[in-house]
């Protein structure tokens, strides 16, 4: 069973002991778990941390890989569509904005959206 978790009023996701209704948990720990971190399931996580420069290559780079990130929703049938969407920060130019619109498989559309930092 997944459970639920909650962005909270500081911006820090918090665990909770409900059980989860959507995909939401599932987006939010694929795309802030750097791929191998976990033993058992090196190809989890993103490679979000490979980004350098902030180009228009990089915005592109960035959507590729958090699509490759929630593709394992889409092989195990827990969402029927991933888009991503990357826009370069306007007033932090080492910062990209990343917006995920999934649908999961009883058609409910969930959207997440996450900031990358470019070293």
């Amino acid at each position: 069973m997944d459970y639920a978790i909650v962005m909270g009023e500081d911006g820090m996701p918090q665990m909770t002991y409900d059980k989860a209704d959507n995909i939401f948990n599932n987006i939010l720990l694929s795309w802030t778990i750097r791929r191998g971190a976990f033993v058992y399931r090196p190809t989890f996580g993103n490679r979000f941390h490979l980004l350098k420069k902030n180009t228009a290559r990089t915005e592109a780079l960035a959507e590729e890989y958090g699509k490759e990130s929630l593709q394992w929703l889409l092989d195990t049938g827990k969402a029927i569509k991933v888009e991503v969407t990357a826009l370069r920060d306007g007033n932090d130019r080492n910062r990209l904005n990343l917006l995920a619109e999934v649908t999961q498989a009883d058609g409910l559309i969930v959207t997440f959206s996450h900031f990358v930092r470019i070293v």
